[in-house]
This record gives C-alpha cells, sequence and structure tokens, in this order.
C-alpha cells in the first residue's frame, strides 16, 4: 500500500553517475531528502548489503540509478552486465518489498527497434543486445519480486560526466569533419529534466512502467549537428561540419535499435512533460559553460 508521507527520504543508488548526481542536486527543490551512495559505498549486488542500508536508512523511495551502461563491452562482459543489470535490481526489489517503493531506471534498449511510431509502456520487449537483455531481465526481475515499483525507462541521457554530447564536443575541439549516423532515432534526455520528472512521477502516485524522456525526437546526426552549433556559440568547441552517415558505416559489437523513440502518452496524462530536448540541451550547456554540475 502506498505511503503518504510528508517530507520524503529517498535513497539513491549508483549516486556517482550522471542521473544520481542530478537527482541528489535537484532534490531540496521538490521537498525530498536524499541520501546518495555510490557503488563504493553500497554494493548493490550484495543482497546482505542492501538489506542492511535499507534496516539504517529506511527510505520511503530507492531510487536504482546502478548499471552497467557500457553497452558495447556489455557484449563482451556478459556476467558483469548480467550481476548489475539483472541480478541487482530483484534483489533490490526483493530487500524493498514491504518497505519502499522501488523507482527502477531502465532503457529503450530492451526493444528491437522495429516500431515507427513512438513505443508505448505495454509494447513487447525484443532486446537486440546483451545491455538490452540483461536491462530486460532486470525489469523482469523487479516486477517478480512484487513489491511497490516504478519502472523508468529513458534514452540517450547526458548530463554531468562522460555522454554522447561530452564526446561530440571533445571531438569537436580536434577538428573536423565529424561522422555521425543519421538513421538511429530518439528522445536526447537531459538528466535534470528526467529527474525532475520522476519526482513529479513519484508525487502522483505513477506505478508500473513509464516513459519518461525530453519531448520532440531527433538523430544522433542532428543532436550532434545541435551540440557543435551551441557549443560554439558558447565558447565551448569550435564549429565544425557535421556529416551524416548510416550506421552500416559505423558498425559496433552491440547492435543499436533503430527507432527507439520511446512513447509519452502516459506521462503527459499524469501532467508531466519535460522540454524539448534542444531547450534542454541549451540549459546543459549554459551549466557547461558556466563550470557547474550539468
Amino acid at each position: 500500500m502506498s505511503r503518504v508521507v510528508a517530507a520524503p527520504r529517498w535513497l539513491v543508488t549508483g549516486a556517482g553517475g550522471q542521473l544520481g548526481r542530478a537527482t541528489l542536486a535537484l532534490a531540496p527543490e521538490h521537498g525530498v531528502t536524499a541520501i546518495g551512495l555510490s557503488h563504493a559505498e553500497l554494493d548493490v549486488q550484495d543482497a546482505g548489503a542492501l538489506k542492511r542500508a535499507l534496516d539504517e536508512l529506511r527510505p520511503d523511495v530507492v531510487l536504482n540509478c546502478a548499471a552497467f551502461t557500457a553497452v558495447d563491452r556489455c557484449e563482451s562482459e556478459t556476467d558483469a552486465a548480467e550481476r548489475a543489470n539483472a541480478l541487482a535490481p530483484r534483489l533490490l526489489a526483493q530487500a524493498c518489498r514491504g518497505q519502499s517503493l522501488l523507482v527502477h531506471v531502465s532503457t529503450d534498449y530492451v526493444f528491437d527497434g522495429s516500431a515507427s511510431q513512438p513505443i508505448p509502456e505495454d509494447a513487447p520487449k525484443r532486446p537486440l543486445s546483451v545491455y538490452g537483455r540483461s536491462k530486460s531481465r532486470g525489469e523482469d526481475g523487479v516486477r517478480a519480486a512484487e513489491g511497490e515499483h516504478l519502472i523508468v525507462r529513458t534514452q540517450w541521457v547526458f548530463g554531468a560526466g562522460g555522454n554522447f554530447v561530452r564526446t561530440i564536443l571533445r571531438a569537436a575541439g580536434n577538428g573536423g569533419p565529424l561522422r555521425v549516423v543519421e538513421d538511429q532515432l530518439g528522445r536526447p534526455t537531459w538528466t535534470h529534466s528526467l529527474a525532475r520528472g520522476m519526482f513529479a512521477a513519484v508525487a502522483a502516485g505513477a506505478r508500473g512502467v513509464l516513459h519518461l524522456c525530453n519531448e520532440g525526437i531527433a538523430s544522433f546526426y542532428e543532436l550532434a549537428r545541435e551540440a557543435t552549433t551551441e557549443g560554439a556559440r558558447r565558447g565551448l568547441c569550435p564549429k565544425v561540419e557535421v556529416i551524416p552517415i548510416p550506421t552500416s558505416e559505423m558498425p559496433r559489437p552491440a547492435p543499436r535499435p533503430a527507432y527507439g523513440v520511446l512513447g509519452l502518452a502516459r506521462a503527459r496524462a499524469l501532467g508531466i512533460t519535460l522540454p524539448h530536448w534542444r531547450d534542454a540541451l541549451a540549459q546543459y550547456l549554459d551549466a557547461e559553460q558556466g563550470g557547474r554540475d550539468a
């Protein structure tokens, strides 16, 4: 049964990552007391450690940001991917059952990219990669625990730390032109927008599965072109040419969904609409320019 809490306490696992850092930074403006634990402070693959942490901290909400997200490395490090992305969420869901709401972060990689319209939450999962399969099994483990949970799927995340946008800006600094794939589509999502959306979703009582992303659709080429154009305006990189190429010209170990655009109808029905990705990117670059934690 859901609990009404005047000043909710959140525990954020994987707190050293992009989304964990954003969530901790934004918690006060949402009236949330957030405690962050990095991997070094809490191994989410250790059932005993999870139980001790939850017994000690008694969080109302546990946000699981811990994951193995190096998509290509997952293809060769399958055991590590399985432990981090499948085993750990199941253990965490079991530890939370009857005590805390688990908010678990998942991905569009649980789909095969064959859609032609934004993908709803109840679409069949058909992951293509080791990463996608491990994340799909993580979702299944959370559901199987039969505790109170919210699985948040998102995609193309950028924020403080390593991400596609920062990689593109660094590459632009080394000179152009840059060759970027144009036939993969998704919703670029800023960690600050996503964190705000998750606070709103929990406050609205959302449970089950929810897609949360910034509005708008882009290819990686369009995202790279916007990032370099706006980055150059802010002095973050020189202006360089960005050349669109097909995925076939840039093979990677892990297959990517060609059309991973997540449908946002459920979030909109809850009154949760995140800014357009271009506006979110501009805010992110402003923070980068100002030397703030983006």
